[in-house]
Parts: C-alpha cells; structure tokens; sequence
C-alpha cells in the first residue's frame, strides 16, 4: 500500500508539475515583435545649387566676393553673376579653376588643385543661380 501511494503521489506532484510549466508556457506566450515592412532608407535628393553654396562658404568665397550686400570687396560683386549673358556653367568653372587665363590682372588665385568634381559643379550651379 506504502507503494502504490507514493507512486500516486509521484504522479499526481509529476501532473500538478507539467501542468503548472504548460500554464506558464501558454498562458503568457513570449512576445513577439510585430513584423514590419523594411524600406529602403530615404536617400537624399542632390541639390547642387546648396551643395554650392556650402562649397562657397567651405573656400571662403566670401572673404572677396559679396552677395547681396554681404562679404567682402576685393573681387566682383556675385549678387547677379549668374543673370550676365554668357555666364554658364562652363564660365564658371573655367574662372575659377585658373581665373588669370581670361583675365591677367586678377589678384583671384586659381583653385584648379583645390575645387574639383563635384565640388566645382556644384559651385557652378550655385553662381549661375545667383540673378
């Protein structure tokens, strides 16, 4: 009889016990993170006339040059280069990597060396859009 009760009661501690570990299990399922839709990270649009302006202000253009009343007056005036006929992007760009080669007498050092690719189209962009 001392038998047959502790095998009960083994069975019935092993009964409670898987019971309980199934209620814990079930009752409080771990959680999931939701699913969400991956999409690609937003790229930044080019905007190469503010790209040029930060190469302006990265070269001190200002020091010089002024636009619209601000900076400096030993080179031309910038407020309204880009509104001047014949004043393309090629121009830009030629004046300022070796501004001597149209005029001699300028005291603006050529930034052929310094102002490159994307920078010097950029900065183009930026000084014809000055009108």
């Amino acid at each position: 009889m001392k038998t047959r009760n502790i095998i009960a009661l083994t069975m019935a501690g092993a009964t409670l016990f898987t019971s309980m570990c199934a209620t814990a299990t079930f009752a409080n399922p771990p959680k999931k993170k939701p699913v969400t839709k991956k999409t690609a990270p937003a790229t930044k649009k080019a905007d190469p006339i503010a790209d040029g302006k930060k190469v302006y202000d990265k070269f001190s253009c200002s020091a010089c040059h002024a636009i619209g009343g601000k900076g400096g007056n030993s080179g031309p005036d910038l407020s309204k280069a880009g509104a001047v006929s014949g004043h393309d992007a090629k121009f830009f760009e030629a004046k300022v990597k070796n501004p001597k080669a149209s005029n001699p007498d300028t005291s603006m050092p050529a930034y052929e060396e310094t102002i490159k690719g994307k920078d010097l189209s950029n900065l183009s962009a930026y000084l014809k859009s000055l009108k």
